[in-house]
């Protein structure tokens, strides 16, 4: 892997994630606490996202982070940015509400699901396959069964999970979508990333026709033809 592929952010990320774990004097200053956080102590809005109650919480978010944060800033290091503030943001939005009724709440997960869905929507634009679709699916109807059942579905932990923030985070990822959608955030590109030749690239158009609109600025007298503007 070259340092041009390296994903930088996420393995920063990562490792401030387990140093915060393990060099933190004191975990319980850092848990998002919302009665604290009115009263002045702001940084657990962010902080109580990257510390985690127990190895085993570390270790499944630090997984999950380093697959679904390395995909997104292969493609796209903007796109990372944006679904890493939004599903921090989103989540938050919903834990300061009455409606969380949650004396302490830490972990990346609630995030990660803001991650996870913009992975998937990044995946069906360069596959368009229905397998992408059925894990979208799948992921959805996971966090229903987990609000359901008041426990998560694939991890144990310490702390009693809180399926709200994974569809919060949820909630985050369809806004990052939507916007990459947008006309208005589209026309500053941002979305737009570099794949593999194996995989396809999208482009400002095909290398096909960039190719030919040279060969005929290089042979004024002689037509070429493209597969979807016409003759050049």
């Amino acid at each position: 892997m070259t340092i041009r592929h390296t994903p930088i952010l996420t393995l920063s990320l990562l490792l401030t994630v387990i140093g915060l774990y393990f060099l933190a004097p004191d975990h319980a200053l850092l848990y998002f606490n919302a009665a604290n956080i009115a009263q002045g102590e702001t940084w657990r809005i962010v902080s109580g996202h990257f510390i985690h109650s127990d190895p085993e919480h570390l270790f499944w978010n630090g997984l999950g982070l380093a697959v679904l944060g390395s995909l997104i800033e292969r493609h796209s290091p903007t796109l990372w940015w944006a679904a890493l503030c939004t599903g921090v943001t989103s989540v938050s939005i919903l834990l300061m509400t009455p409606f969380a009724q949650l004396d302490n709440y830490c972990g990346l997960s609630g995030t990660l699901n803001t991650l996870l869905l913009v992975a998937i929507w990044i995946e069906w634009r360069i596959t368009r396959s229905w397998l992408v679709i059925a894990i979208a699916c799948g992921s959805f109807a996971k966090v229903g069964i987990e609000i359901s059942a008041g426990a998560s579905l694939l991890t144990h932990i310490s702390w009693p999970p809180y399926a709200w923030s994974h569809a919060a985070g949820l909630a985050g990822g369809l806004i990052v979508v939507w916007g990459a959608r947008s006309k208005s955030i589209r026309g500053c590109r941002w979305w737009q990333w570099d794949r593999s030749k194996k995989r396809g690239e999208i482009r400002d158009g095909s290398e096909r026709e960039n190719r030919l609109r040279q060969m005929a600025r290089n042979n004024p007298g002689t037509r070429f033809q493209t597969g979807s503007t016409g003759e050049l």
